[in-house]
């Protein structure tokens, strides 16, 4: 680990038969770089509107459509993805120009294994047009992560200070009539609480 670096870690406990998946990102240095600081909230901003899209008689898509709304803006916002070819979030998802920069979805089942299983489209649901089934309904009581993230390889159309910047932000969720019930969220999330967690560490014991 170098001062700038950004450490993933993808990690987290078994209890009593059952998983969880928990993602957290640190600054090695103790502080996020302003750019890493910019990604980071972009992130954490998708995560909380999976979260709000995450509820009963919703599909399991649902999450995953709130997220990449928020990242495809953010990539917008940032000069990431060029607003010269992009002119709104909306013509973004329609070219999956995000993928580049976001390549996976934002939820899996969570139970007994870490990606437990569970078809994510219903089996009964009639073929559309482009041959695939309607996504699965939520139901209370279902338990998935939302994982939103962004990458950022180094290239010559994306700005310099972005490079190689990876964030990503996962959380265990238990669904609910009205919502969701995140589980996991006594490990530090916001930037802020992560860089105060890194302070706390860093300082030497009194005594």
């Amino acid at each position: 680990m170098r001062e700038g670096d950004l450490i993933l870690i993808d990690a987290a406990c078994e209890l009593d038969g059952y998983a969880s998946d928990i993602t957290r990102t640190f600054p090695a240095s103790g502080r996020f770089t302003s750019a890493q600081r910019e990604i980071y909230d972009i992130v954490l901003a998708a995560q909380y509107a999976a979260v709000d899209a995450t509820r009963e008689g919703v599909s399991f898509d649902a999450p995953h459509e709130a997220a990449v709304r928020v990242l495809s803006q953010g990539l917008l916002d940032t000069g990431i993805i060029d607003r010269n070819k992009f002119a709104t979030a909306d013509d973004v998802i329609a070219e999956r120009a995000y993928q580049r920069f976001y390549m996976h979805r934002t939820s899996h089942w969570l139970g007994m294994d870490v990606h437990d299983a569970g078809d994510y489209r219903d089996a009964h649901a009639q073929l559309d047009d482009q041959g695939a089934r309607a996504w699965r309904v939520l139901k209370a009581g279902m338990t998935l992560t939302i994982e939103p993230g962004l990458y950022i390889r180094a290239a010559e159309d994306v700005p310099e200070r972005y490079a190689d910047i990876g964030i990503r932000i996962e959380d265990d969720a238990v669904v609910t009539a009205d919502g969701c019930e995140l589980i996991t969220r006594e490990v530090p999330v916001d930037a802020d609480e992560i860089e105060a967690l890194m302070r706390d560490a860093q300082t030497p014991d009194a005594n």
